[in-house]
């Protein structure tokens, strides 16, 4: 029989390569804005297959392809931050995926790829989400699930356990058609025993994702009714914000027109109003007029608000992102200051290295410091003591962050009672990156089974119930306002409180049951040698 000549080889190795292309951009497509979520599990299939074609080295390689294909089609928007920004974050984050491959076509030989594939994605999951400069999350296969037969078990098992459900399917899926594909006519059959077990998997997640969009837990508090603002603002990009005050003002505009409503009892009387991120870009604690413009919205609407506003400190050439208790005495009575921060958006690694390369970095300003309590405000409003849990923007995407927003420590007392996301997505206006942080935002209600009142500047304003749909959403670019009327909760699912532990099950698990595997093959070996 002949050999392939080094000219097909190479065909067949750039082919392979584009494979790996065109599936790293069918998972991208399950994100916002196509929403494709059945090509992911057709993608995932494809880059499992590749790399068992690859050897390690290649499947490194393959895998790095795959990865760069899946971000630049998810998160395209990124380069709203500017070429430089876009090129590096994309091939930092296709470095995870990399890994994934390498140790698929590593392993491939052996009975063991397939547990070591799904842990090495968990794995990167996992890390991609903390490390470097604190990580990126936002490209989990979980988030990818909102609206599709196993969306029911976010409560259980969130968003780790469903991730994992996603890559094992793809696996298995590639157990199934692996030996289909080979030149072995011995294994050119369907393996009865892989093809079962894929099947039982898909009947008892899907049976039990439909089960658990049923699950709704006690509510055990009285109602608070909120409303949230979202005023909007004039430009697009880095320059989204418009002169000075002008956020300020449109805020206010929006909110003389909600106390207008609630006067003439076209909407009810909140307990508090909700402004979103970035609401002021200057510190009302150093300018006078962004101090008398809350002061005037305050006064029309005599309840507190929730500000969210840029301070500066706590040193020299320093600032914070903060949501801020104002009362209608004009006093900031609670105050939470962002901990998850935008890498190359509000704070940059590496700064006195990458900002004389990368012009656009300019732009960013002073250094953004990350706070470190919970976000849980205890305040007071009509009803008396309430503790509000507060979320901004980037930081949805943490699991840690998030749950000690529902958790709380002994310093809140216990956690929030109503959740609010306060977000700012004026920098990427025009771009997708709202659609993709309100899956964020499905994906925590479900998880908790909480309502989550949204405030923004510019775009999806409103309120998303504990089943994760929409309620109501503003009109991207423009000046809107609502009133929603919320139960207070305080039930923790299981998803929330055995986090830590899911998180650990969905890694080590499949790693040690794939350690097993080889070392059972190895003891058969020997016994038979």
């Amino acid at each position: 029989m002949a050999q392939p000549t080094m000219s097909t080889r190479s065909y067949r190795g750039w082919l392979i390569s584009g494979v790996a292309l065109v599936a790293g951009l069918l998972v991208g497509a399950g994100f916002p804005p196509l929403n494709l979520w059945f090509l992911v599990p057709v993608g995932l299939t494809g880059f499992v297959l590749v790399s068992l074609a690859s050897t390690t080295r290649i499947g490194l390689l393959r895998g790095f392809i795959f990865g760069f294909g899946f971000n630049i089609l998810a998160f395209q928007w990124i380069g709203i931050l500017g070429v430089g920004v876009l090129v590096l974050f994309m091939a930092w984050l296709a470095v995870w995926y990399a890994v994934v491959g390498l140790v698929i076509s590593a392993t491939r030989e052996t009975p063991a790829w397939g547990f070591a594939g799904v842990t090495a994605w968990m794995g990167a999951e996992w890390a991609c989400s903390r490390w470097p400069a604190g990580g990126f999350g936002w490209g989990r296969l979980a988030y990818t699930a909102v609206g599709t037969p196993i969306d029911g078990l976010f409560p259980f098992i969130g968003s780790t356990g469903v991730s994992l459900i996603i890559i094992s399917t793809a696996v298995l899926i590639a157990f199934v058609v692996r030996p289909m594909m080979t030149s072995e006519s011995s294994l050119r059959r369907l393996h009865p025993v892989p093809a079962a077990v894929l099947g039982g998997v898909l009947l008892v997640t899907g049976g039990a994702g439909v089960m658990g969009r049923n699950y709704d837990p006690p509510v055990d508090g009285s109602e608070i009714t909120v409303a949230v603002v979202q005023g909007n603002v004039p430009g697009v990009g880095i320059t989204a914000l418009g002169e000075m005050y002008t956020v300020e003002n449109n805020h206010l505009s929006e909110t003389i027109l909600l106390a207008a409503k609630i006067r003439t009892g076209v909407v009810d009387q909140p307990d508090f109003v909700a402004w979103p991120e970035n609401s002021t870009a200057t510190d009302p604690f150093i300018h006078q007029k962004t101090t008398d413009i809350i002061g005037i919205a305050l006064d029309l609407v005599q309840v507190p608000i929730l500000v969210g506003a840029i301070t500066l400190g706590p040193g020299e050439n320093e600032r914070q992102t903060t949501g801020l208790w104002w009362t209608v005495d004009e006093e900031v009575t609670a105050r939470y200051a962002k901990r998850n921060l935008v890498p190359f958006g509000e704070w940059i690694p590496l700064r006195s290295i990458l900002e004389p390369l990368i012009e656009d970095l300019k732009y960013v300003g002073p250094e953004s410091i990350p706070g470190t309590g919970p976000g849980v405000l205890n305040v007071e409003v009509s009803q008396g003591s309430l503790r509000v849990g507060d979320i901004i923007c980037f930081e949805l995407a943490y699991d840690s962050t998030f749950d000690q927003m529902i958790l709380g420590d002994d310093t809140t007392g216990g956690g929030g009672q109503v959740l609010v996301v306060q977000t700012s997505n004026a920098m990427f206006t025009g771009t997708h990156q709202m659609a993709h942080q309100d899956h964020i935002t499905r994906v925590r209600a479900m998880e908790s089974r909480r309502e989550i009142l949204v405030a923004t500047t510019n775009s999806l304003a409103g309120l998303v119930d504990s089943h994760g749909r929409i309620v109501y959403a503003a009109q991207m670019r423009t000046a809107d306002s609502a009133v929603f009327t919320v139960p207070q909760r305080t039930f923790i699912t299981p998803a929330v409180a055995f986090r830590p532990w899911i998180d650990l099950g969905s890694i080590v698990l499949p790693l040690l049951a794939g350690l097993g595997l080889i070392l059972l093959r190895s003891r058969r070996k020997n016994e038979a040698g």
